[in-house]
């Protein structure tokens, strides 16, 4: 009966209104490098570097290098926690191209987080290829892509590779708490609206 008094369209913007705080979105991941024309080589240790958002839920992901002109992926890393920020990609024999890109993913579902710049593979190193990471783990990755190969690297999952639910602030997780809170109050405020 008490909303009755107030014009449907009233209602519905104030209830789009009061969802708005729940549909931020929190997703940050951007690759450093390789950037655009960047080069790696065979034979060397390769920097790959990302900047991450620290609340976006992602806590792993896998890292595949593909081409732009040649079918097929090459898989580098899998289950990369989300607490490191940069690897180091061996390369042994891989293809030369300068159509090369990171995928950052997750490819058990299938979900793209990013991808790197274009970049190219020479032969052997020279002045123009970078440096590795000292304080960062290093890869292995060699030969031309194959589907049926598995991943060069799994990383051991962090903590036991499930996350708990968390229903308080402390834990990051204060948003999923006002979510369904929210949507049991609007359930309610529905039903209570379509008997009266």
């Amino acid at each position: 009966m008490y909303f009755a008094h107030f014009p449907t369209s009233f209602l519905s913007l104030l209830l789009a209104w009061s969802l708005i705080p729940l549909a931020t979105v929190r997703a940050y991941f951007i690759v450093n490098s390789p950037s655009s024309g960047m080069i790696w080589a065979n034979g060397a240790a390769n920097p790959v570097q990302w900047t991450k958002g620290l609340e976006d839920g992602i806590d792993s992901f896998d890292i595949e290098l593909t081409r732009l002109s040649q079918q097929g992926l090459t898989f580098v890393a899998q289950g990369v926690p989300a607490t490191l920020s940069s690897v180091n990609v061996f390369l042994q024999d891989l293809p030369t191209g300068d159509d090369y890109y990171l995928l950052f993913l997750n490819s058990t579902h299938g979900l793209m987080y990013a991808t790197s710049q274009k970049f190219s593979i020479i032969a052997s190193a020279n002045s123009s290829t970078p440096a590795a990471i000292t304080s960062a783990p290093t890869v292995t990755v060699s030969g031309s892509p194959n589907p049926l190969q598995a991943f060069a690297t799994t990383f051991p999952p962090s903590a036991n590779g499930v996350a708990s639910p968390a229903w308080h602030a402390l834990d990051g997780a204060f948003p999923q708490a006002v979510a369904v809170l929210a949507t049991m109050t609007l359930g309610l405020l529905g039903g209570a609206w379509a008997v009266l």
